[in-house]
């Protein structure tokens, strides 16, 4: 990668000393990420990113290794570390799994929920829209327990088992970062939201069902198009 200017706007606390340098770096890196300032496939040159922010090279490693475990990005020998690359093929297992689990589950949690329980889910579809973009693990955070809070009420442990692992996917914050770029993406989805909330609170099992896979199939379907505008390698795709 060749000097990048914008790295001397990396936001890095200047009280942060070790074993916290690392951290700090690695949550200013991930924030980058996250708002696509690294895009997939970008190689994160760790001498420049360590010489802009005025530390050494070991902090940065450990971040980059932290990077790497959350999926987010892939670390090669001699060549360095970058952004990881996720394509169609990524998008779609992750949403077509959903499509099949997350509709039946929240059909018949809307049967079994509590007033409580639907309090907490329509607080959580307001504090979505409030999120601010410059918070993506937060909105990320809101987006997953809303779900999962929709789903929980459905008292089949095996199916809310499989529904974690699906979540749990290391490209789904990644595929949530890219779709939240999009703001008409967005604010259809919290339309779409607080639909399924009334229709939930309802007890309205088919009409939850049907909002619940049909907002799934919209989100697999722009994540779809934002790839290819995005025009990423051939290889992810």
């Amino acid at each position: 990668m060749v000097d990048d200017p914008s790295l001397r706007r990396l936001p890095l606390d200047p009280s942060a000393a070790p074993p916290h340098l690392a951290v700090s770096i690695h949550h200013t890196l991930k924030k980058e990420i996250l708002a696509g300032r690294f895009r997939p496939s970008e190689r994160i040159n760790q001498e420049q990113v360590a010489r802009e922010l005025g530390v050494s090279r070991t902090p940065v490693r450990e971040a980059l290794h932290a990077l790497a475990r959350e999926g987010l990005v892939e670390l090669h020998p001699r060549r360095g570390a970058f952004v990881s690359v996720f394509g169609e093929s990524d998008v779609s297992e992750l949403y077509e799994m959903r499509e099949l689990l997350e509709p039946h589950a929240a059909a018949n949690a809307s049967l079994r929920a509590a007033p409580a329980q639907v309090e907490v889910i329509r607080r959580l579809a307001d504090e979505i829209e409030r999120a601010t973009s410059s918070d993506m693990e937060r909105a990320f955070s809101l987006n997953r327990e809303f779900h999962q809070r929709l789903c929980e009420p459905c008292d089949n442990r095996l199916l809310m088992a499989l529904l974690e692992i699906v979540w749990s996917q290391q490209s789904a914050l990644s595929i949530f970062a890219y779709q939240r770029q999009s703001a008409e993406a967005m604010r259809r989805t919290y339309v779409q939201h607080r639909a399924i909330v009334d229709a939930f609170a309802a007890r309205d099992a088919d009409r939850t069902r049907d909002l619940v896979r049909r907002h799934i199939s919209e989100a697999h379907r722009v994540a779809i198009e934002l790839i290819a505008e995005s025009h990423l390698p051939p290889a992810a795709a």
